[in-house]
């Protein structure tokens, strides 16, 4: 049996809940933001010749091919983020904050984009198909978990009137 947490104990894992649960809604927001931003650019790159022929080249690759076409800008980006959060985090708002953009982009126009042209070859590496499943599986009970707090709840509320304002404001003649 577990022995009851003290009062102490008990407000530093609320502090530190909702912080996580802070982070997390400002990330799944700025996500959010990048994907309905780029959704059109995305959708126009697609449908351009040039980018159809890279696509489906990359889904004939071999699977280690496409895991190394895949790994060397995910090995170059995701340090630059990483980074930008460091820059942010000792107060360089600004420049930590667009670099963070910036590469957030770059992560969804480069590394987004292979990983999808190259998803089946990718998903015929067994230890890959099964981290990917345990990743995406980890992202939903987190969300999950995430959902069901009051900064979630707060923040989803907000957005509802925020999207239902504009609803109203686009239906005026």
């Amino acid at each position: 049996m577990a022995a009851e947490t003290s009062g102490p104990q008990r407000s530093l894992r609320f502090v530190g809940r909702t912080i996580l649960s802070v982070l997390v809604v400002l990330w799944t927001l700025l996500q959010s933001l990048m994907e309905v931003a780029l959704g059109p650019v995305l959708r126009f790159l697609g449908g351009l010749p040039i980018f159809a022929t890279i696509g489906e080249g990359l889904g004939r690759l071999p699977p280690y091919v496409a895991l190394a076409t895949l790994a060397v800008p995910f090995a170059v980006i995701e340090p630059i983020k990483a980074y930008t959060l460091y820059w942010f985090g000792i107060g360089h708002y600004i420049q930590g904050g667009i670099g963070y953009v910036l590469a957030h982009l770059a992560s969804l126009l480069i590394v987004d984009r292979i990983y999808h042209a190259a998803h089946a070859p990718l998903m015929r590496i067994g230890w890959f198909a099964r981290l990917m499943k345990w990743l995406f599986d980890l992202r939903q009970l987190v969300m999950g978990w995430v959902r069901e707090t009051p900064v979630w709840q707060s923040a989803s509320r907000l957005a509802g009137s925020i999207r239902r304002l504009f609803t109203r404001r686009a239906a005026r003649p």
